[in-house]
């Protein structure tokens, strides 16, 4: 159905809008540099490639014999069940708006609390990178797998199935925290496998096609991706500072890597 997910779209934009920090000019200016890195032209490269990938995958026989090969036999009921919670939005968008306004409110004039960090980056990904997912679900226009179809193929606005919308949810949260963790090998390679449970069960479950699940997970990816792309670019790598001695004056120049 398309019409709950455009209601979901709308409650999430209006929600992080009404944030009281969304009107301060740091985070609306890095919303719109989100939207700004998202969509450039390396990068809608990269999607035209990996959209070309979901398309040989949906319109020949190959998503239909991977459904048949792993449907089911992915996780059991109730651990499939768990694992497409991570995937809800009603659940995790609110949850990341909500940390994301209590690291504001617990923000000591200096820097977000680490909670704080992981609510505004998850929202921020999920804000860039949803409208995305709402307009290639319908203009895939493919269909579940539980639908009794032969194939998935796409035929555009005749479905809204296309791209896992679970996938790309339930990516962003422990994506976001592997970013964060770039320097703990076993958290961030932990992260990544968490972020495909969402997409793993739906294809368990039936209810998508790989090719589906790995475009949602893919979004995701570039959402968080480009999240991290416009925080890097804050950061000052290059510091010049004045040096003052008893009898002696010069410029210390500090350079970060």
């Amino acid at each position: 159905m398309i019409y709950p997910r455009i209601a979901v779209l709308l409650s999430f934009l209006i929600s992080f809008i009404s944030l009281p920090s969304f009107a301060e000019d740091g985070l609306w200016h890095d919303v719109k540099s989100d939207y700004d890195e998202f969509y450039s032209s390396d990068r809608f490269i990269r999607m035209g490639i990996m959209f070309a990938g979901g398309a040989v995958l949906a319109n020949t026989d190959m998503d239909q014999k991977f459904q048949d090969q792993y449907a089911g036999k992915l996780f059991s009921v109730n651990d499939s069940f768990n694992a497409k919670q991570f995937g809800e939005g009603k659940i995790f968008i609110p949850l990341s708006l909500i940390s994301a306004g209590i690291g504001h409110w617990l923000n000591d004039g200096t820097e977000l609390t680490g909670i704080g960090k992981w609510g505004e980056r998850t929202a921020r990904a999920y804000f860039v990178g949803g409208p995305t997912v709402l307009v290639t679900q319908m203009l895939t226009g493919a269909s579940r797998p539980s639908e009794d179809k032969q194939i998935s193929d796409w035929k555009p606005f005749n479905d809204s199935n296309g791209v896992s919308g679970h996938a790309f949810i339930g990516s962003v949260p422990f994506l976001t925290i592997a970013y964060m963790n770039n320097d703990n090998a076993l958290i961030k390679y932990s992260a990544y496998l968490a972020s495909t449970l969402a997409a793993a069960s739906r294809i368990n479950d039936n209810q998508h096609y790989l090719s589906q699940a790995i475009l949602g997970w893919y979004l995701g990816w570039e959402s968080v991706d480009s999240v991290y792309s416009v925080d890097s670019k804050k950061t000052n790598n290059i510091a010049v500072r004045p040096v003052i001695g008893t009898d002696s004056y010069g410029i210390q120049v500090s350079i970060l890597w």
